[in-house]
């Protein structure tokens, strides 16, 4: 079975098309494919579905490659974008790459398709997965490891934000602070997996006494005086503010 690949072609020519997918599936790709030559057709194929990578011709006679081209990064669309041309010179395929295409691939020449293409996939992949990781880091950042609510970090935050608000709007705000008796108890009875299993079971339930826009933390220890100059208050384990 060959490897699945979504693959939008911006071509005039249907035999030109049918010469370029046949190449990938010599080099063991499993093709599912759309071809589009407008502006009208481009627009339609990236709202219907997302795509691995995109073969542009440069110069047709209805659309420019480069059209397409702008049209799939103005979208903010991380996914390899190829021309394939017979009609593009050397310095006009450098300003084509610096405008934001992976390569470019003469018509005449197909030899160096495979291995652009296996390049630039592993290239996207490579951004994809760094993307995630720092998404990821900077979600733990500010939420618990263990429930996925905010942290003491966001909570701080958000509670300060809250304050001001409430302050320039005249209107009161809610802080409510819920520790939970007798939860060492269940610790030691029933082993700390089944305590992370009861918090991890508190906050979606609270999360639905609330409205979309308050705010439910898990927080350990901490000192409000600097934010919003209450007297200390000691670990408390769950934290809700509600403007």
């Amino acid at each position: 079975m060959g490897i699945p690949l979504r693959v939008l072609i911006v071509e005039d020519s249907e035999e030109d098309a049918d010469l370029l997918m046949g190449e990938l599936r010599r080099g063991g790709f499993e093709l599912a494919f759309e071809r589009v030559e407008t502006s009208e057709t481009i627009i339609a194929a990236l709202n219907k579905q997302s795509w691995d990578i995109v073969f542009s011709d440069y110069t047709m006679p209805r659309f420019l490659g480069t059209d397409a081209l702008l049209l799939v990064r103005e979208r903010g669309l991380d996914m390899p974008f190829i021309f394939v041309s017979g009609t593009i010179g050397e310095d006009t395929a450098v300003a084509a790459m610096k405008a934001g295409a992976q390569d470019y691939i003469m018509k005449g020449n197909l030899k160096r398709l495979l291995p652009a293409v296996k390049r630039e996939l592993h290239e996207a992949a490579g951004r994809r997965e760094r993307k995630r990781m720092e998404e990821r880091i900077h979600h733990l950042a500010y939420h618990d490891i263990l429930t996925d609510l905010p942290n003491r970090a966001l909570f701080y935050d958000r509670l300060q934000q809250a304050i001001l608000i409430g302050q320039r709007e005249r209107r009161p705000l809610v802080l409510l602070l819920m520790d939970l008796n007798l939860f060492k108890e269940v610790n030691d009875t029933f082993g700390h997996h089944y305590g992370d299993l009861l918090l991890q079971q508190i906050g979606p339930r609270m999360r639905r006494c609330l409205r979309e826009s308050d705010t439910i933390a898990r927080v350990g220890g901490m000192n409000l005086r600097s934010c919003c100059r209450t007297p200390a208050l000691k670990a408390p384990a769950w934290r809700l503010e509600r403007s």
